[in-house]
């Protein structure tokens, strides 16, 4: 009897574990296909680049005039200058600075769409796997209902039974059918779209069986494991960290600009080389830049404390809705669901139990039975989104 139940634990784990490989492996092609993700990764490095361009030197200036005399003395002098500007040595490592924490801020706008493309393929992914076991106990149901008829049409041969029975027995019958047929159809639209979202390239291996989910530790557990890996406060954290470097970045602009060179006279009977070096001093082109720069600091961090209580109240919601329906899903005795489908029927052929009786509570079981897939579905979604950015 102990090997028998360690086999059945042992298939109902790799049924488990095999349903999260399949599920890892949807969302690793989706990751890699989808279009919205790959465009925005171009965008990003696009963004990355031309952040980095503005550390650029700027554009060495060349320039060459000739002189000539206005008499007939045949005199002509030439000029080559060479120059090369720069800013003061120090900008360019605080705006070094600046580009790493803007970079940063790219790199997690971009993860936080990453996370929600893979969030709602994962969330397809799940109904897919609810409606499933829906379909498989309405077909259940469907050829119960088959028997069903077909004992109300000898029971109404008999004498037993009448035709309202019957009818009763064919239109509960329809309605199995008719659930099964919308089943379907929802199936077919949640595979579609993701289909869509991998590209429209087929997803051959799709999930039969919920991944493994553990029992939910106490909020405060969940708070010390989940928040730290938040992604919009990882963002709002990098876009307070660019701004306060955008202001250093803006100071530095009120160093002077220098700039060197190279230059060339000639004339007939000398030639002079040497060397050029100038500089400007920024008086009026850095105007107000600093104190716009302290205002989006300000507002940068304004943000950071909004988005900071925005995203624990999200998170205590969403625990407090696992956990009501975490608590209704344990009210549901399974097994008792399974054995009273057979008692029902039992009861019914043994003749204990009328046919009006028997539609009724049959009925009201298919409904409570219905009603646990749903929840199952329902936790199986919320906990996704619980822990969405280990996606």
């Amino acid at each position: 009897m102990r090997t028998f139940i360690l086999i059945l634990a042992t298939a109902f784990c790799s049924n488990l574990f095999a349903g999260e490989e399949k599920l890892n492996l949807i969302l690793q092609a989706v990751e890699n296909n989808n279009l919205q993700l790959r465009s925005m990764r171009g965008q990003v490095e696009a963004e990355i680049l031309a952040t980095k361009s503005q550390s650029n030197l700027p554009d060495p200036t060349i320039s060459y005039t000739h002189k000539y005399a206005s008499d007939d003395a045949g005199e002509q002098e030439s000029e080559l200058a060479v120059t090369q500007g720069f800013e003061f040595p120090t900008a360019y490592a605080t705006r070094h600075k600046f580009n790493r924490s803007q970079t940063q801020v790219y790199e997690t706008a971009y993860a936080i769409t990453r996370r929600d493309v893979l969030l709602q393929a994962k969330l397809h992914v799940l109904d897919l796997v609810g409606l499933n076991r829906q379909a498989a106990l309405l077909n259940r149901l469907i050829v119960h209902a088959d028997s069903i008829v077909l004992l109300c049409q000898r029971r109404l041969d008999a004498g037993d039974a009448t035709i309202l029975e019957l009818n009763r027995a064919k239109l509960d019958r329809m309605s199995l059918q008719t659930e099964l047929a919308d089943n379907a159809s929802r199936h077919r639209q949640a595979l579609q779209t993701l289909t869509a979202m991998n590209a429209n390239l087929p997803l051959t291996d799709v999930c039969t069986e919920y991944p493994f989910t553990r029992s939910l530790p106490p909020y405060e557990v969940v708070c010390d494991e989940v928040l730290p890996a938040k992604r919009e406060l990882l963002q709002a954290e990098a876009q307070v960290q660019a701004a306060r470097r955008e202001v250093a970045v803006e100071r530095s602009g009120w160093l002077p600009r220098l700039e060197v060179g190279y230059r060339r006279n000639t004339s007939p009977t000398r030639e002079f080389n040497g060397f050029v070096v100038g500089g400007s001093i920024p008086l009026f082109s850095n105007r107000s830049k600093v104190k716009s720069a302290r205002a989006r600091s300000l507002s940068a961090e304004l943000n950071q404390q909004s988005v900071a209580l925005q995203t624990e109240a999200d998170l205590q919601s969403l625990y407090n809705e696992a956990m009501q329906v975490s608590e209704a899903m344990s009210v549901y005795d399974l097994p008792l669901l399974n054995d009273m489908f057979a008692l029902l029927d039992k009861a019914l052929h043994g003749g204990e139990l009328p046919l009006s009786q028997y539609f009724e509570q049959m009925n009201n079981l298919i409904r409570r039975h219905q009603a646990y897939l749903d929840l199952e579905n329902r936790f199986q979604k919320l906990v996704a989104r619980l822990y969405a950015d280990r996606l």
